[in-house]
């Protein structure tokens, strides 16, 4: 009825009937939509919510900013909460209690940053001459100017935390190869972390590609690699004998250890969860972080403009760079098998 059409807005999320959702007091239930009942001889809407042990409670539609939708962290079905239990309220206290922990950890890490002495990497002219002028297109005004960004941020002797922001294929990696070849030039290992393992496998052939003129080795870590092919990379980079390791979440895992890491570089750090990026700080509290992004989150982004880490942006796209073209298609085995190979 009419009244249905503006459920929406006042709840202010997109639930569905039959969906979890979670009461700010009562905690984990399912959402059965909106019911009409009497109250002292007056018709309310409210909204039906059915907790454990098939108990209801209605919210007034006035109250509906209580009730959100559900979002877990797993796959897992979520247990339904018993209506005023006392579960609820010790999960809020526990979930309250780790943020406070989670956000000291942030602190006390960026206060170990900004007072650790980073490693200044010297340039080295002739190579890093030599690497740029290999590259097979033209630079764009943004993207020359990213770099010089990124190589005097690694030039100091405090450790760099800044975030290139520039839409799919307006050269970040670029500006990413040009601090991993300095880095390695200085004796540094780097590693890359990418949320993918097609990703991965992307980044390794034109890390391969674009350095293999020089004595840099690169490595890829993902599940392409046999346990075996991954212990013994893992062995070999222990003993300092890989330059650039590529990988997934695989990376942030303990028994990855760098020899001499001096650059890690993320990217689409918004595919990661804080907890992932902070394991990758506490490698090493002096290390270099650049992060590549095309759609940063509020967070990164804060911190950028609050001066926490610094920003560079590439605005411009190449030159012969073609516009995205978006197809829109029955369904199709053989377009899908072309998609995918030219991907």
């Amino acid at each position: 009825d009419a009244g249905d059409a503006d459920v929406g807005p006042c709840l202010g999320t997109d639930l569905d009937e039959g969906a979890y959702a979670v009461h700010a007091a009562q905690g984990i239930c399912l959402y059965h939509g909106i019911r009409h009942i009497e109250v002292s001889g007056q018709v309310q809407e409210v909204l039906d919510l059915e907790f454990d042990e098939d108990a209801r409670l209605y919210v007034p539609l006035e109250q509906a900013f209580l009730v959100s939708r559900y979002v877990g962290g797993t796959k897992a079905v979520p247990r339904l909460s018993r209506l005023g239990g006392s579960s609820w309220r010790s999960a809020r206290a526990g979930a309250e209690a780790a943020a406070t922990d989670l956000a000291a950890d942030l602190l006390r890490l960026e206060a170990r940053r900004r007072n650790a002495a980073g490693i200044a990497f010297q340039p080295v002219p002739d190579w890093e001459r030599s690497f740029a002028e290999a590259f097979p297109y033209t630079e764009t005004e943004d993207q020359t100017q990213s770099i010089r960004d990124v190589l005097a941020d690694m030039a100091k002797d405090e450790p760099m935390d800044r975030l290139l922001c520039g839409d799919v294929g307006y050269g970040k990696t670029e500006v990413a190869m040009r601090a991993a070849f300095r880095a390695v030039l200085n004796g540094r290992q780097v590693a890359v972390l990418v949320p993918t393992t097609v990703l991965a496998q992307q980044h390794y052939v034109t890390f391969r590609e674009r350095l293999a003129a020089y004595p840099v080795v690169i490595e890829v870590i993902s599940r392409f690699r046999t346990r075996g092919e991954q212990q013994r990379l893992l062995e070999r980079l222990a003993e300092g004998h890989i330059d650039v390791l590529i990988g997934t979440h695989r990376l942030l895992q303990s028994d990855v250890r760098f020899a001499n890491l001096g650059l890690v570089i993320v990217d689409e750090e918004q595919r990661f969860g804080v907890r992932h990026k902070q394991r990758l700080k506490e490698l090493r509290a002096s290390v270099d972080i650049l992060t590549m992004t095309a759609t940063p989150i509020p967070r990164t982004l804060y911190f950028s403009l609050a001066g926490l880490r610094h920003l560079s942006t590439i605005m411009t796209a190449p030159s012969e760079r073609l516009p995205v073209t978006t197809v829109i298609s029955p369904y199709d085995r053989d377009l899908i098998r072309q998609v995918v190979m030219r991907e």
